[in-house]
């Protein structure tokens, strides 16, 4: 067995209401023509019924039943089983004509985003709802949420033949945004009635956190940050003009450093890349590739500092230790005020990157962010930067941030939702690291769904990179103008010769000191 993501898009391209009119007549039309065809299809199936009744209530009738030896005089012979089979095909033929009109339909709902509004305000008042809830009654709210993921967990368990408890995740994927809301309006002392008209519950939330963990945590690691310029030995980030590209790039960074694929590049963790690209006149623009958290006890990607970024004060984001190693990294590589820069980054990565076009907007021109399973709604990122969010609806950590994305022109957000299909596939990580989602056995065609490579038969937590991969390959496939607009934007960006990759490492220590020739650069706050 393997898993393939589906993918639905909201946001990034604003259409009017005759064209949105326009194009929903024409996903009527083809779900009513199939309606027809399914019609046609059951007539078929009468006929053949009929004929078949026909035949059996003659059996002794030659003409009738094609049975006799001796053919008779002035008769003709029925073809029973011919005329059946071919009523058979016809119910066959058009039934697949018909499947094929819903899907032509559902792709051209799902490229235009024709119903997203809609599905966005019904999302939106479940949220409320939950988020109500959750704030009146906590200890009611935890305890229904533990049934539904306890249910989850045994029934998905038992269809699977064995203990798995990211089924217990899944059971509650459509009451995340709510209970992390509603719960953080609790944390955030935020009324029931006020955290309606708001959005941002969890970031006050993580503030009152924040101010208490982060001088704790600092004091136990040490709130000394020391950056270095670091060399690979193999070439981990390539160059990359389209978010696919690099999403790749990202994936191979990030896994690397973790240890999940060895590319025997000696990087290790607390590490991103800074690609310099060189256009035709000569000006740079530039791509910054932040990985997820990685949890060591010396990095500044460790846990705590998720806390951190995820507040609702600009400082304390700023301060966060993975920001703080992002903008030396940034300023130490001799990135221009004036130009443009384009950040992805995955989980934390994410974070770091919506949190510094939010913050950094006057000091660096951050023209378009990617972000991957990371939860960014709130974050106050200017219009003027372009925003390609790729979360998976049942990963958990997107919906940390208790708000759906914006969905305006310049926020365009791939929504994923993993399902199994049968059939198995080969991995798709080479032996130089390279991961590209594609089609599998069990997928009919790349508009459907595009396959998670290198998965078991079992369900994994889906905040891996390579679903978010998968998500925006779809999203890719069905030729939405959206997704075209926000590649085109980003590939603009990116205009150019690569001309240097470097790798910048962190580290956290209790003592400002490093190793002769390394100084320590303060970010540009």
């Amino acid at each position: 067995m393997s898993w393939q993501v589906t993918a639905t898009i909201h946001g990034g391209q604003a259409y009017s209401a005759a064209t949105v009119e326009e194009y929903s007549g024409f996903a009527a039309q083809m779900a009513e023509t199939a309606r027809r065809w399914r019609t046609l299809a059951a007539s078929w199936n009468t006929t053949m019924m009929l004929l078949g009744n026909r035949r059996v209530s003659a059996p002794l009738c030659p003409v009738l039943s094609g049975g006799s030896a001796t053919p008779v005089v002035g008769h003709v012979t029925i073809p029973f089983q011919q005329i059946t089979d071919r009523c058979a095909d016809l119910i066959r033929r058009g039934g697949v004509v018909a499947d094929r009109l819903d899907e032509l339909a559902d792709l051209l709902i799902r490229a235009y985003s024709l119903y997203s509004h809609a599905e966005r305000n019904t999302q939106r008042m479940l949220t409320e709802l939950v988020q109500l809830a959750s704030s009146q009654f906590p200890g009611h709210a935890l305890v229904g949420t533990a049934a539904i993921a306890v249910g989850g967990f045994l029934a998905g368990s038992l269809a699977e033949g064995g203990a798995n408890g990211i089924h217990a995740l899944d059971a509650t994927a459509w009451a995340q945004e709510g209970l992390m809301d509603g719960l953080a309006s609790k944390v955030a002392g935020v009324g029931a009635l006020k955290g309606l008209v708001s959005s941002d519950e969890v970031n006050q939330a993580a503030e009152r956190v924040a101010s208490v963990t982060a001088p704790l945590y600092g004091a136990f690691q040490g709130d000394a940050l020391q950056v270095r310029q670091v060399y690979s030995r193999t070439e981990v980030v390539r160059e990359s003009h389209s978010v696919a590209e690099a999403m790749e790039n990202l994936r191979r960074l990030g896994e690397e450093r973790l240890g999940k694929i060895d590319l025997n590049s000696g990087l290790e963790y607390g590490t991103i890349a800074i690609q310099e690209y060189r256009k035709a006149d000569g000006s740079s623009s530039w791509l910054v590739t932040i990985p997820g958290t990685d949890g060591k006890l010396d990095s500044p990607f460790g846990w705590p500092q998720n806390v951190e970024l995820m507040s609702d004060d600009p400082e304390r984001r700023m301060h966060a230790d993975s920001a703080r190693m992002v903008l030396e990294a940034m300023d130490r590589a001799g990135i221009g005020e004036d130009e443009p820069v384009a950040l992805i980054g995955h989980s934390q990565g994410g974070i770091v990157a919506a949190a510094i076009a939010a913050d950094m907007a006057d000091v660096y021109t951050i023209e378009h962010v990617v972000t991957c399973g990371s939860p960014v709604a709130n974050h106050p990122i200017p219009e003027k930067t372009w925003v390609t969010s790729v979360e998976i609806d049942d990963e958990l950590v997107a919906a940390l941030d208790g708000a759906a994305n914006p969905a305006t022109e310049n926020w365009l957000t791939v929504s994923g939702t993993v399902h199994k299909v049968p059939g198995s596939l080969t991995t798709s990580v080479s032996e130089e690291g390279y991961c590209v989602p594609g089609i599998g056995p069990g997928a009919e065609d790349p508009f459907t769904a595009a396959s998670v490579r290198d998965t078991g038969e079992d369900k994994e937590i889906t905040h891996w990179l390579k679903y978010h991969q998968a998500a925006y390959q779809n999203a890719t496939d069905l030729g939405s103008p959206a997704v075209q607009r926000h590649e085109a934007h980003f590939q603009e960006v990116l205009d150019g010769e690569l001309v240097s990759t470097t790798y910048w490492q962190g580290r956290m220590t209790k003592s400002a000191t490093m190793a002769p020739g390394e100084p320590v650069n303060a970010p540009r706050l």
